[in-house]
C-alpha cells in the first residue's frame, strides 16, 4: 500500500530539485533531472534517520507500485501519429526495421546478454579477491538482478537467497542497485548531452535556456492533453487513471491464479504483476479500439500519467535504498560495479549502434538506462533526447520485457539454486551463457545486430528523419 506521507517527502525532494536544476549551473548543464537530484538528497537523508513518518519500505513500496501502474499505463498509451509519404515503397524488411520491431526486439534480446553474464563476472572477481575480505563469490551473482532489474527485484531475489543461506544478500543486492542508479546517470546524462550536441537525437530539440534549467517560460508553455469527457460526468484525468486501473485489477487477477501453481514455480509467476497488468492493458486498448472508443482516449493525459509514475519512482527508489551493511565489503563491491559498468557501456555501445532501422540513439541511452537502473531509468533518460515523444521508443520499453521475460524464468531460477546449493557451477555457467548465446542468435536471424544506423563518435545519422506531428 502507498504511504501519502512517503509520496508527499518524495514531492518534496522533487521540488527540491527542479529548484537545485534551476539554479546550479552544473546540474543545468548535465540535464540533471529533478527526480535524480531529490532522489539522492533524499537518499542522504534517510540515512540520517530524521523522516520518522516514512520508513525505507514505504518508499520501496512507492517505487515497485509505480513502476508496475507505469508499465499498465503504457499498454494504453496511444501511439503518436507520424506523417508517412505513402508513394514511397519499401520491403517487408524495410518496413519492419522502420517499425517498432526493431526496437522490440533488439532491446528486448541485447537486454539479455548483460543481465545473464554480469552475474558471472562478478562471481569471478569475488573468486579471485573475495576471500580478502571474506565475501563469498555469490553475492556477485546479484548485480543482473540489481543492475538490470532494480530495487524491487534485489530485494525479491534476495530474500530467495538469504531463504537459501546466503546471509545479508538484501542488503548487498540493494547496494548494487543504488550503484546502478548512479551509474545510469553519471554516465547516461554525460552521453545523453554529447548525442545531442552532435545531432543524434533530432526530436530533442535546441539546447536552449528551458531545456537547461527544465522550466518553460511562459512563451514556451504549451498544452499537453485535451478534455475528452465532460467535466460534469467524470474529469478526464481521472477516467484515464480508471482504465488503468482496470488493466491493474486484471493484472493482480492473473498473479492470484498463477501463484495457486504448487512450489517455486508458482511463487516466481505470481511476482509478475507488471508484464501482466499491462498485457492486460494492450488487451482492453484493442477492445476499445474495436468498439470505436479509441476516440475518448487522450495521449497526452496519458503520457503525463506515465511521466508521474517515473518522476515519482525514481526518487522513491533512491530513498528506498539503506545502506547499513557494506563495511568490510565495499572494495570488492566497488571492483564489480566498475567491472560491471564498463561491460555494460561496452556492449550497450557497439550494439546500440546496429539495432537497425531508426531512433538508433534514442534506443541506446534508453537501454543503457534500463541495464544499469530499472525500466523508469531507461524511459526517463529516453524522455531527454524525446521530450515530447515523438518517436516509439518509449512505447517499446514496455514490450521489451515479454521479450526477456524467457531469459528470466533461467538465469533468475539458476542462480537462486546455485545460491541454495540445488546446481552445481557447471550447469549454472551453461545456463547463463546458454542463455546469453540464444539472445544472440536471436539479434542474428531479427537482423537487429547489423549494419550501424548512426555512428556516435562520428556524430552521423544513417537513416531519414521523421516528421512527427
Amino acid at each position: 500500500m502507498i504511504s501519502m506521507n512517503a509520496l508527499a517527502w518524495a514531492g518534496l525532494f522533487i521540488v527540491l530539485g527542479v529548484v537545485l536544476r534551476a539554479a546550479i549551473p552544473f546540474l543545468r548543464n548535465n540535464l540533471v533531472s529533478a527526480s535524480i537530484i531529490g532522489g539522492v538528497i533524499g537518499f542522504l537523508v534517510m540515512q540520517t534517520g530524521l523522516i520518522k513518518n516514512a520508513t525505507a519500505a514505504d518508499f520501496s513500496s512507492i517505487a515497485g507500485l509505480l513502476w508496475s501502474f507505469s508499465f499498465a499505463n503504457m499498454g494504453l498509451t496511444l501511439a503518436a501519429k507520424r506523417t508517412v509519404n505513402k508513394t514511397e515503397k519499401k520491403s517487408l524488411k524495410e518496413r519492419l526495421a522502420d517499425s517498432q520491431f526493431s526496437g522490440i526486439c533488439g532491446m528486448g534480446f541485447f537486454w539479455v546478454i548483460p543481465y545473464a553474464l554480469t552475474g558471472l563476472l562478478g562471481y569471478g572477481i569475488l573468486k579471485l579477491i573475495g576471500g580478502f575480505f571474506d565475501m563469498a563469490p555469490v553475492y556477485g551473482l546479484q548485480v543482473p538482478f540489481a543492475f538490470a532489474q532494480g530495487p524491487g527485484q534485489s530485494v525479491t531475489y534476495g530474500t530467495m537467497m538469504e531463504n537459501g543461506g546466503v546471509v545479508n544478500a538484501v542488503q548487498v543486492g540493494v547496494t548494487f542497485a543504488a550503484a546502478g542508479f548512479l551509474v545510469a546517470f553519471l554516465i547516461g546524462v554525460p552521453w545523453v548531452r554529447k548525442g545531442i550536441e552532435k545531432g543524434l537525437a533530432p526530436y530533442a530539440g535546441k539546447m536552449d535556456e528551458g531545456m537547461l534549467k527544465g522550466l518553460y517560460e511562459p512563451d514556451q508553455q504549451v498544452y499537453y492533453g485535451k478534455e475528452t469527457t465532460h467535466p460534469g460526468n467524470v474529469d478526464t484525468l481521472a477516467f484515464h487513471f480508471s482504465l488503468v486501473g482496470i488493466t491493474w485489477v486484471a493484472g493482480q487477477i492473473l498473479c492470484r491464479l498463477f501463484g495457486m501453481i504448487p512450489g517455486f514455480v508458482g511463487e516466481i509467476l505470481s511476482g509478475f504483476l507488471y508484464l501482466y497488468a499491462m498485457l492486460a492493458a494492450y488487451l482492453l486498448r484493442w477492445i476499445i479500439g474495436k468498439l470505436g472508443f479509441e476516440k475518448y482516449l487522450d495521449r497526452g493525459t496519458q503520457v503525463r500519467i506515465s511521466g508521474f509514475c517515473i518522476d515519482m519512482m525514481v526518487t522513491a527508489a533512491f530513498m528506498a535504498i539503506s545502506l547499513s551493511v557494506i563495511g568490510a565489503w565495499i572494495i570488492p563491491i566497488l571492483v564489480i560495479i566498475v567491472v560491471s559498468t564498463v561491460f555494460t557501456y561496452i556492449t550497450t555501445r557497439y550494439f546500440g549502434e546496429r539495432f537497425g532501422g531508426k531512433h538508433g540513439f534514442e534506443r541506446t541511452v534508453a537501454i543503457w538506462g534500463t541495464l544499469t537502473g530499472t525500466n523508469a531509468t531507461g524511459q526517463a533518460l529516453c524522455r531527454m533526447v524525446d521530450p515530447n515523444r515523438k518517436t516509439s521508443v518509449l512505447e517499446e520499453l514496455g514490450p521489451i520485457n515479454a521479450i526477456n521475460v524467457p531469459a528470466c524464468y533461467v538465469v533468475m531460477p539458476a542462480i537462486i539454486a546455485f545460491s541454495a546449493g540445488q546446481l552445481s557451477f557447471g550447469l549454472l555457467v551453461a545456463a547463463l551463457t546458454g542463455t546469453a548465446i540464444v539472445f544472440f542468435i536471436a539479434m542474428l536471424v531479427t537482423r537487429t545486430w547489423g549494419k550501424k544506423t548512426y555512428d556516435f563518435k562520428k556524430g552521423e545519422l544513417y537513416y531519414k528523419v521523421d516528421e512527427v506531428d
